[in-house]
This record gives C-alpha cells, sequence and structure tokens, in this order.
C-alpha cells in the first residue's frame, strides 16, 4: 500500500517567496539550447543540476555526475539551498489556460515508499522505460543522493478526504510561488509540518492505488536506488505529486500524429482502401486547416474510435471511425478489452498497420507528436507525402484500467498538461546532504 513519508526537504532560500528564475521543466522536456536559456536567466538554476547530460534520456560520462553532485552540495554549503527545520509535505497548485480556459490543478507534494509496479493496491504504470534513461538518472541519484525531480501521479479520492485535508491551505498566501516562461504556469507551494495534519494524510491515503501519469524513469530510477541502498532509510521514498481524480484542474490533452514519409500518398486511394477494407467508414466533414481545432470537439459524433484525418494536398479534413466498438477481438484475442479499445491502438494496428502501410511507404512511414494543431498543419506543409491525424484524448479512467491490467499503453497515449515544475521540493537522501 502507498506510503506517504514527510520530508525534510531542500528548497531555495527566498526572501520574496518567488524563485520563478530558478525552477524548470522537468528534464526530459529539455535540451541544451533551452538548457543554457534558463542559466543565462539565472546560474542556479536548477537545469544545472539536474540535466548534467544532453540530450536527455542518454548516460555521460561520469566526470559530469560528479560535477552536478559537487555543484548540489556547494550550493547547500553556499546557503543556495537549505533544508526544512522539520519534516514536511506540501500542497501544490498550478494555474495555468488550455483551451482558452483556466484551470487550477491542485494536489499533494510529498514522499511515496517505493514499491515494485502493480502490487495489488499499489503503484502502477502505464509505459515501459528505456534503460538508458534509468541509467541516466541512476547515475545522477547516486552523485546527489537526491531526487531533484517529482513523479507526477493520480489517485482516486472519491472520499474527498485528501482534498478535504488540503483545501484549508490553499485559501492562505503560498509560501513559495515560481512561474515557468515555457508554458505560462504558475506554481504555488504550501508547506505543511501541522503533525496531526500529515498523519490524517497518511491514513487516507492508506488504502488508495496510485498511478504515475509522468515519470516512469524517475520512479524506476528511485526503486533501483533503494534496492541498491536498502540500509539508508531516507532511500525508501521517491519524490512525488499525487493528484486526486476528481479535480477539476486534472485534464488531458490530445497527442495528435503526423505520418511522415508515405510513398506515393493520395487521399482519394485512401479513401478507397478503408472503405474497402469493411471496419471503418469515412466521412469529409466541413472543416479545413482553420476549423481543426473544432475536430476534436466534434469527432465523438463520429462513432467509435473516431479520427481526423487533415490532407495537405487538399486541405480539406476526413473523420474515420470504427463500426465496431471492439474491432481488433479477432487480430489481438490475448490483449485486454480495455487495451484494444483504445482509440490509439486502433488508429495505429488497424488504420496504420492493415491499410495505410502496406499502401503508402511501408517500413519507411516514421511519426512526429504534436500536441497543437497549429504545429500540425505547419508540419503536414514542410515536406511532400504526409498526412495530419488529429486524435481525442485518452480518458484517464482509460490509462488507470490499462495498468490495472498489467499492460502498458501505446506510444504517446496521453499529455498531461501541464508538466511539473523541477527545483521546488528537493528530496536529500542522505542524513548530511552537504557530504557525498
Amino acid at each position: 500500500m502507498p506510503q506517504l513519508l514527510p520530508i525534510r526537504a531542500l528548497r531555495y532560500a527566498t526572501d520574496t517567496g518567488d524563485i520563478s528564475p530558478r525552477i524548470a521543466p522537468p528534464y526530459d522536456v529539455l535540451d541544451e539550447g533551452p538548457k543554457q536559456q534558463l542559466l543565462s536567466r539565472d546560474p542556479h538554476n536548477v537545469v544545472a543540476i539536474d540535466l548534467p547530460v544532453t540530450p536527455p534520456k542518454t548516460v555521460g560520462p561520469d566526470e559530469a555526475y560528479d560535477a552536478a553532485g559537487e555543484l548540489f552540495r556547494k550550493w547547500i554549503r553556499q546557503g543556495v539551498l537549505v533544508q526544512e527545520s522539520a519534516p514536511a509535505v506540501y500542497a501544490y497548485e498550478q494555474v495555468y489556460r488550455a483551451g482558452g480556459q483556466q484551470y487550477a490543478r491542485r494536489g499533494l507534494f510529498t514522499a511515496v515508499g517505493v514499491e515494485p509496479f502493480n502490487q495489488p493496491g499499489g503503484i502502477f504504470r502505464h509505459e515501459m522505460t528505456i534503460r538508458s534513461g534509468t541509467d541516466d538518472r541512476l547515475k545522477l541519484m547516486n552523485a546527489t543522493a537526491a531526487q531533484l525531480s517529482p513523479v507526477f501521479s493520480v489517485f482516486d479520492d472519491g472520499s474527498q478526504k485528501v482534498t478535504n485535508l488540503l483545501a484549508p491551505h490553499f485559501e492562505r498566501n503560498p509560501d513559495v510561488i515560481g512561474r515557468t516562461d515555457h508554458d505560462h504556469v504558475e506554481h504555488r507551494l504550501w508547506v505543511i509540518t501541522d503533525n496531526a495534519v500529515i498523519e490524517k494524510l497518511q491514513t487516507a491515503m492508506r488504502d488508495t492505488e496510485v498511478f504515475i501519469a509522468d515519470g516512469h524513469h524517475r520512479y524506476t530510477t528511485a526503486l533501483n536506488y533503494h534496492q541498491a541502498h536498502a540500509d539508508h532509510p531516507e532511500s525508501a521514498g521517491c519524490l512525488m505529486v499525487l493528484v486526486p481524480i476528481q479535480d477539476p484542474g486534472l485534464i488531458v490533452l490530445p497527442t495528435h500524429r503526423v505520418l511522415r514519409n508515405l510513398g506515393g500518398f493520395n487521399m482519394t486511394d485512401l479513401i478507397d482502401a478503408v472503405r474497402a477494407d469493411g471496419r471503418f467508414k469515412i466521412e469529409k466533414t466541413a472543416h479545413g486547416a482553420d476549423g481543426t481545432p473544432h475536430m476534436v470537439e466534434e469527432l465523438p459524433r463520429y462513432g467509435h474510435h473516431a479520427v481526423g484525418l487533415y490532407d495537405p494536398a487538399t486541405g480539406r479534413t476526413w473523420a474515420v471511425s470504427a463500426h465496431d466498438e471492439d474491432p481488433l477481438v479477432d487480430d489481438l484475442p490475448d490483449k485486454p478489452a480495455v487495451w484494444r479499445t483504445l482509440d490509439v491502438a486502433v488508429f495505429h494496428e488497424l488504420l496504420v498497420d492493415r491499410i495505410i502501410r502496406p499502401r503508402f511507404g511501408g517500413s519507411t512511414i516514421t511519426y512526429s507528436y504534436p500536441h497543437e494543431l497549429t504545429e500540425l498543419i505547419r508540419q503536414c506543409h514542410d515536406q511532400p507525402d504526409r498526412l495530419g491525424v488529429i486524435m481525442q484524448p485518452t480518458p484517464l479512467k482509460s490509462v488507470c484500467d490499462v495498468a490495472r491490467a498489467n499492460e502498458v499503453m501505446p506510444p504517446k497515449s496521453t499529455f498531461f498538461f501541464p508538466k511539473l515544475a523541477t527545483g521546488l521540493v528537493i528530496n536529500p537522501l542522505a542524513q548530511s546532504p552537504t557530504k557525498p
């Protein structure tokens, strides 16, 4: 069962409470250019430690991680980072805009006791990890003896116990704020050291399943680190933000697709092939490139597993949907129904692999994954032989159900927006953070 662990975290020292110049997006969405931009704003930005090697999820030389560890300890000695005087958990709010609306996503920032994935009533994953990604994070964790970037997870708070316990803290001024420029999100943090509140939060979470939304490499690294340092009590926790599934600020956005290298692609030929297959129907819509934002809203009306297709040659869009709710049942009977009936699974397994790939490009087909429809349109017109695919968002319930079935989602199935900030809270994994 997930165990909440209050921590004596390290946080940036601040007179004003505003640490905007020192926080960063998660390491895995950055590269050398954005890293240097953050450091030009403030050389003490957390990215100086959290991203010692670029591109992310690649393994660099030991010297790079050793330098990050030494810089981390130097900042502690200099008082750039200071340790909490008492164990704490944190209320965390992100205020952001999406689709023309303003949202406030609220959760609990804490450490959670690590345990193997997918144990009954435990911590579940929906993505696989790559070895280079976990090796990179483990080298950094060994060098710093700290967790710098939190894992983003969700849980069922149908009883509102956690929500109600955190609610009073959101009513006062935050102890820390920070703004991330790339996504225009304001991050707000409240320190909670009241033992009575912490104990109630621990009790409320004791029998709750936790589903990792973003940060599978970080959680796997925390688990690996603890297995190698089981004699160190501080290694038992993983830095995590827990957001109730019921929170109105929790949204999942779609990740669209651009199919590239479609040799000899012609929309008329694709329409004929879709209709001849018999498992799908295809309809021309009233929208051109400027109307693609409306497609996401309208797709559910077209039927099962509907996706939109944008043809750059004509500037028009089509909607493709399946006749059946479970069109993969005969092709993939060993897969659980919760996986087979994902829109992304139906799209890739049937529409791409059985219809598009054999006719246009075969193994040469590649993908890009734009989140913005304007970017999808731009990429479609950037080179010939491309097709834009407008996806519906994957329901959060489907993500949890796939995880419970001990399956993983197809690649790029979800886009949890916004990302958490790195640098608000750092979890030291040693009693004396200044020692190597």
